[in-house]
């Protein structure tokens, strides 16, 4: 038998003297039971040695040996050196009747630390607990936020704007004045044609802040939409846009590739119209009515 072996045989059977199991040890120590019983083992190489130290003086204390003397053995013990003087219980000796589970409270800041840093790095469900969380916010922010703002915010390219434009005389975005009441224009040939007007204003909007937008183009076609920050909107229209804005003070204007110059408030609601002429401010600051 090794010093280290007959070092962690004494410490057992002090334990087994006393009637206490590995459980009170516990509970007196708050050393998990795995530690507990390397010990006993002599398995001194769990964990680094300042660690370990810090155990052994705790299950020394719990088992009534004076601290001091069992850290000399031990350190005597990993040398090879056996001592045969037995250690000497502390003075405050734990009462038989009050069956040896009454815990022993240890003030040493540094070992308390050593506890916390020992059961922080061992725990498995500690670190299983917290990548669970990490992965329901995560489902939850794609499933509830990132998804919904995707859904929301719709910027037109600039492809698109370049053949809706295109392909104006053929499909237009909107029916003229002439073709909604009937009238028609003839050709050369003397033969009827529609008479057909292609959008003539475009109009990007960038949120610098989140915004709710109720617009009206051409009195014709009604929408309602939220961009958030750093977002925009491209608006075409053939002689104006009516839009009442939730937030003036988070919005910029581009009319036909020239920004509007424009100052509103944050949290402000506003009724505007914008034509070939530029921006005007509604003086009745009421919703457009759908």
């Amino acid at each position: 038998m090794s010093a280290l072996e007959k070092f962690a045989a004494e410490l057992k059977a002090k334990r087994e003297t006393l009637g206490i199991s590995i459980s009170d040890i516990y509970e007196i120590t708050r050393i998990d039971k795995n530690y507990l019983e390397a010990m006993e083992e002599a398995n001194f190489d769990i964990m680094p040695d300042v660690y370990m130290r810090a155990f052994i003086r705790k299950y020394a204390d719990a088992v009534q040996l004076n601290s001091e003397e069992t850290i000399k053995k031990y350190e005597a013990a990993t040398s090879g050196e056996v001592i045969d003087e037995e250690i000497k219980p502390t003075s405050n000796e734990i009462s038989q009747n009050n069956n040896h589970k009454e815990p022993i409270k240890i003030d040493s800041e540094p070992e308390q630390k050593v506890d916390i840093i020992a059961e922080t790095n061992y725990n498995p469900y500690i670190i299983i607990s917290f990548i669970v969380a990490i992965v329901i916010i995560g489902y939850f922010y794609y499933a509830y936020i990132y998804t919904a703002n995707n859904e929301i915010i719709v910027e037109q390219r600039v492809e698109d704007i370049i053949s809706e434009r295109n392909s104006a005389t053929k499909s237009p975005r909107f029916k003229s004045k002439e073709e909604e009441s009937g009238i028609t224009s003839s050709n050369n040939n003397g033969t009827n044609a529609s008479i057909v007007k292609s959008d003539s204003l475009t109009l990007k909007i960038n949120a610098l802040d989140t915004v709710w937008f109720r617009t009206n183009i051409d009195e014709t076609k009604k929408d309602e939409f939220i961009l958030n920050p750093n977002r925009s909107k491209t608006l075409s229209a053939k002689s104006q846009i009516d839009i009442l804005v939730g937030n003036t003070g988070g919005i910029e204007f581009i009319l036909n590739g020239k920004k509007l110059e424009f100052a509103g408030k944050k949290g402000e609601i506003r009724n505007i119209r914008i034509d070939s002429d530029g921006i005007h401010l509604s003086k009745i600051e009421t919703p457009i009515k759908k």
